[in-house]
């Protein structure tokens, strides 16, 4: 009795749900444009006795709370005779769930769809407007301003299998502005698919294919933008995909592509066509007026950006691949070899300005998925960094990518603030080109190999690079150029660092068509002299000098002087007070090579220094730098290495100030034995302090030489450092430096060297 009641209360519960509240099924059997004539009952006829677009979207927006499928009759099979052209007016706006599918059908080879909708002239063929999990499939959209509008918080929308902008028969629609416009808010949406026959076609648009407009979390995937359905053919858009936010609504967490399994080519799954464009590929900056950069994330990654579907052939972007000019949270490419955007053609690949947590990871310029090259765009990647304050204190990153270029810039920074690392660059004019004041906060460039460059491997026109742990090859002129800034010649470039004091830091030049490294200083300020360091690097096969100071370049310092040059030591004097010796085995008579480097070390305060190294074989050549304090390299001094001798006739004892009588050798044992041990401890001297904006600078040394140091900074604790020691991005206001020398018996000073300062907010 129980089960029966049960049952009953079921059955009684279903017969009281109204029948407009059940999901319903229409079929559309005319290409007529009709409203529906039986007063909204369930039924969908028009005063044609036929079911229309128009009257099964007036039925499927009174069966409130489901939803309903609309689908097109056998009749329609993908000819353009299957368009409906709307006479009447306005489609009504869709307000209810409904997924309407036009049928798939094989179009030029390829999988389309069945039915296409034209017009009206000046608004939009369908509009979705405050309707959840509506979805539109299989329709070819022409002859409208906006193809598929999403308004008012519409969620979840899936567009697939459409051709925006592209008749049945594949030709050209016309008078179209947008393909897809998601309006604010309008979030969750996927556009496109992993297969085929969910692609949808943009094209023919003269705004915008897809326009992504405040709405977040949208997928889009495996289409076709600025060709044709055929993949080769262009059919431009003015951007084939913009996404940004408005004043009101952010757009975050929009993916374009996805990272990609298995083999490159052709541009299927996940990937997207993004080409032909006469404007960007995407474009994340926008038109101003309600368009405000994308606040992100967003992430571009596994497409094709300049090429056909085939990814053999080149149809470009005309000017930017990406633009991402202030927008925040970009990723373009991935650290997965699947996250590739692969680049072709136009003026710039990606152009980054501002925006912060800006990263292009993995991505291949001029070279086709296929194999083999193809035409790259004039420039791989711009970044500039302005406003450093308000906008972009974390540095832009350009890691792991493969520039194969034609002429013109692999990788372009204004600004400075940037982190160009590992990528692979070959035949631009320029591989790395960086210039601009950086206000203190210049560019790493780190682990790169860069080759035949037609000029310069790497020419920086700017401020405090650290030039670490590359490989240059092959370049036209110099290896390394460091120059004047471009049109301002009373200006230098300086504080730069080419080579660091590690193996791991050290840059390998070789078979530069000019000077391996090059420092060029036409300032006729006396304010503006270039101080740039040249650490540890090798090379070989350079046409020129490895280290060559043109026009008084770095205050005209003059290489040391070798006063004793020996198989296992070096001495001399003369020198600057307290500068840095770096001591190199040569392994060929010819000015432009370096093989290794034997020894770094410190001149005292007279200008003497000594250094000793791994014995080397009698007439090895040597050569050596002074860096001063300052941080300005000489170029290099060149000798011949003379044989040890047998009997150190007073045990150095000139040099090293400790002369007296007896055995000085047997003393000193004595000494480091006993209780005359070492306990002196070095005095710290600040040389130099440098404060622009929130940035500082400090070069300092030690009484003794051989001595390490240790840095503090207002209440943190003291920790190993060395000179020069800089501090980025400090907080606005007072600060005080603090350094200690710590001689080689591990005495520190017990009056550690002390700055005060103020650092001023950028404005």
């Amino acid at each position: 009795m129980k089960v029966l009641a049960s049952v009953l209360i079921v059955i009684g519960c279903l017969l009281a749900v109204p029948a407009a509240a059940l999901s319903a099924e229409y079929t559309v059997d005319s290409p007529l444009d009709e409203p529906d004539a039986g007063g909204l009952n369930g039924i969908c006829l028009s005063a044609g006795l036929k079911c229309t677009l128009r009257a099964a979207i007036q039925e499927s927006n009174n069966s409130v709370g489901t939803t309903d499928t609309i689908k097109f009759a056998a009749e329609f099979n993908g000819q353009l005779a299957d368009t409906i052209t709307l006479t009447v007016g306005l489609l009504p706006p869709i307000v209810d769930p409904v997924s309407i599918k036009g049928g798939s059908c094989t179009q030029l080879g390829q999988p389309g769809p069945c039915a296409g909708v034209d017009g009206p002239a000046l608004s939009s063929v369908l509009s979705i407007e405050n309707a959840d999990g509506v979805a539109i499939e299989g329709l070819a959209v022409t002859g409208a301003t906006t193809g598929i509008r999403v308004v008012n918080s519409s969620q979840s929308f899936v567009a697939r299998n459409n051709w925006l902008g592209v008749k049945l028969e594949g030709g050209n629609g016309t008078g179209a502005n947008t393909g897809i416009w998601l309006d604010p808010d309008s979030n969750g949406a996927t556009i496109g698919g992993t297969e085929a026959s969910q692609r949808n076609v943009f094209a023919n648009s003269a705004a915008e294919g897809l326009d992504i407009e405040g709405a977040d979390n949208t997928d889009v995937l495996g289409n076709y933008f600025g060709v044709k359905p055929d993949g080769s053919t262009q059919a431009a858009n003015g951007k084939d995909i913009e996404i940004t936010d408005t004043s009101a609504f952010e757009a975050t967490g929009n993916e374009v592509g996805a990272t990609i399994t298995g083999a490159a080519a052709p541009c299927d799954g996940a990937c997207n066509v993004i080409s032909g464009a006469t404007f960007a590929g995407i474009d994340l900056h926008g038109n101003g007026g309600n368009e405000e950069p994308a606040t992100g994330p967003t992430t571009v990654h596994g497409n094709y950006i300049g090429l056909t579907a085939a990814g053999s052939a080149v149809l470009a972007n005309a000017t930017y691949g990406v633009l991402s000019n202030e927008a925040e949270n970009v990723t373009i490419g991935g650290e997965e070899n699947g996250d590739a955007n692969f680049f072709a053609g136009g003026g710039t690949g990606i152009y980054h300005q501002d925006g912060e947590e800006f990263a292009a990871l993995g991505n291949v310029f001029g070279s086709a998925p296929t194999g083999g090259e193809v035409t790259p765009p004039g420039l791989g990647v711009f970044v500039y960094c302005l406003n450093l304050g308000s906008g972009g204190d974390d540095p832009a990153i350009v890691s792991d990518n493969v520039f194969e270029m034609a002429g013109g810039t692999g990788v372009e920074s204004v600004f400075g603030n940037a982190e160009i690392l590992g990528s692979y660059i070959e035949g631009a004019e320029r591989g790395i080109y960086t210039r601009g004041d950086p206000s203190g906060a210049g560019n790493l460039i780190e682990d790169n190999v860069i080759g035949e460059s037609t000029a310069n491997g790497i020419l920086i026109e700017n401020d405090f690079n650290l030039v670490l742990h590359n490989a240059i090859f092959d370049s036209g002129a110099a290896g390394v150029r460091i120059q004047d800034p471009t049109g301002f010649p009373i200006l230098s470039s300086t504080d730069n660092l080419i080579g660091g004091s590690s193996a791991a830091e050290e840059n390998t030049i070789r078979e530069s068509g000019g000077d391996a490294i090059e420092i060029v200083d036409l300032s006729a300020s006396e304010d503006e002299d270039s101080q740039n360091s040249v650490g540890r690097n090798k090379g070989d096969e350079n046409a020129g000098l490895f280290i060559d100071l043109v026009d008084n370049a770095n205050e005209g310092i003059l290489p040391p002087t070798f006063a004793t040059l020996q198989q296992s030591s070096a001495s001399g004097s003369g020198v600057e007070a307290f500068a840095t010796i770096r001591v190199f085995r040569k392994a060929e008579a010819i000015p432009g090579e370096i093989e290794s480097t034997l020894a770094e070390t410190t001149a005292d305060a007279g200008g003497k220094w000594k250094a000793t190294y791994p014995t080397i074989p009698t007439g090895t050549l040597v050569a050596a730098t002074q860096t001063s304090p300052e941080g300005a390299t000489s170029e290099l001094a060149i000798k011949a290495a003379t044989a040890d001798p047998s009997v150190i006739e007073d045990g150095g004892c000139a040099f090293l100030g400790n002369c007296g009588s007896g055995d000085t050798k047997d003393k000193d044992k004595g000494k480091a034995k006993g209780k005359d041990k070492d306990k002196t401890a070095p005095q710290t001297t600040i040389l130099k302090k440098k404060i622009k904006g929130r940035t500082a600078k400090f070069r300092f040394v030690s009484s003794e030489a051989g001595s390490t140091f240790e840095c503090k900074l207002d209440k943190k604790k003291f920790k190993p450092c060395r000179s020069p020691k800089k501090y980025k991005r400090l907080k606005p206001g007072k600060h005080v430096f603090q350094v200690r020398a710590v001689d080689a018996a591990g005495n520190r000073d017990k009056t550690p060297a002390k700055r005060k300062f103020r650092t001023l907010p950028r404005r």
